[in-house]
């Protein structure tokens, strides 16, 4: 009898642990986490929304948002200009980027800006925002052939909250 109760307590404890590992996690989720999703809904999407016999919407005009701001193209350029030169100013960085950013990885990034060469082409190429962070992309194109991308985001006081140079996508 104890057997018994012991061998069925060992079987329900392993019929129990799959369903426990697919249970979501009781840990807050990190705004890193969260995805935005886009704002045109698929029909997928849709059909947890609206009944099938309702009609799709009509897509709508571009936001004015997707449209690259000349502003914020040229504080991007000037973030990329000052980390080639290797002299940013630190006032101008949030303490946490400036944690990230010592001298010898400012050295580092500036030799290898330098040597990418005179720029070609600075153009925004994509705007990612999570929750309440906005990244802006741009695409570097250098004389020389070579192309690499920047990607930056400012919090709300203007200071430079994200930056990271990266090969294109």
């Amino acid at each position: 009898m104890i057997v018994r109760r012991l061998l069925a307590g060992l079987l329900l404890t392993g019929l129990a642990v799959p369903a426990l590992a697919s249970a979501p996690h009781p840990r807050e989720s990190r705004p890193a986490e969260i995805v935005q999703l886009p704002t045109t809904a698929s029909r997928v999407f849709m059909r947890a929304e609206a009944s099938d016999d309702a009609e799709p919407p009509a897509p709508g005009p571009a936001t004015a948002a997707s449209t690259p701001s000349p502003e914020v193209a040229a504080r991007a350029r000037a973030v990329f200009e000052t980390n080639r030169a290797g002299k940013i100013d630190r006032s101008q960085y949030t303490d946490e980027m400036n944690g990230y950013i010592d001298d010898k990885s400012l050295a580092t990034a500036s030799a290898q800006l330098t040597g990418l060469g005179e720029v070609k082409n600075f153009i925004q190429v994509r705007k990612i925002t999570q929750g309440r962070t906005t990244v802006y992309v741009f695409r570097i194109d250098f004389v020389k052939g070579s192309t690499i991308e920047e990607a930056v985001g400012w919090n709300p006081a203007g200071k430079v909250d994200f930056l990271q140079f990266t090969a294109p996508r």
